[in-house]
């Protein structure tokens, strides 16, 4: 009910100020950070040799559920959203560009930096928005445990999947053959 609803905006805006009050570093919010983020470790990925660079490209592909789910919340085509994420970022880094004049719902094609996220105010259409220029903005330091638990829990499924994989599976045990079954006479 709605009461429930003003309790628990009170209580997240009293979180966000205890948050903000040990570390007040805030980064760009509407998944323009996880984006970003994926933007650098494909970048590195690329310059790192070996197995490695396929587990870096999936953690850089891992970071697009952000906005993928962001996207199937407000109702618009999820895939159409993260592919224009992944433009905007992308051409940014490779141009050198921090940002864009354009402000919130601007022209997809006007938008790249670091800083361009998901415009949650659009009508069915996947928009973007610079969200550093929009005041959209979350605490550094829920971003960074939010990834360091969810990289934690990923590995502790890994290290469960190598510990049931390495154990020899249980089955019937092969009778022991005897010699060569012409040498019977």
């Amino acid at each position: 009910n709605a009461l429930d609803d003003a309790e628990r905006a009170v209580d997240d805006g009293v979180n966000v100020v205890k948050s903000l009050t040990k570390d007040p570093r805030l980064v760009p919010g509407a998944c323009a950070a996880e984006m970003e983020l994926g933007r650098l470790v494909h970048e590195a990925a690329d310059r790192t040799p070996g197995l490695n660079q396929h587990a870096m490209k999936a953690f850089a592909q891992a970071m697009e559920v952000f906005a993928r789910t962001l996207g199937d919340n407000i109702g618009v085509d999820s895939t159409a959203l993260v592919a224009k994420l992944i433009a905007a970022h992308h051409s940014a880094g490779s141009t050198g560009s921090t940002g864009s004049a354009a402000g919130a719902g601007a022209d997809a094609a006007a938008l790249t930096g670091a800083a361009i996220g998901v415009d949650v105010d659009c009508e069915h259409e996947p928009r973007l928005v610079d969200a550093a220029k929009a005041r959209i903005l979350d605490p550094l330091a829920v971003k960074q445990w939010a990834i360091r638990y969810a990289t934690q829990a990923a590995l502790t499924v890994l290290q469960v999947d190598q510990i049931v994989m390495a154990k020899r599976a249980g089955g019937p045990k092969l009778p022991k053959q005897q010699g060569h079954w012409d040498d019977q006479d």
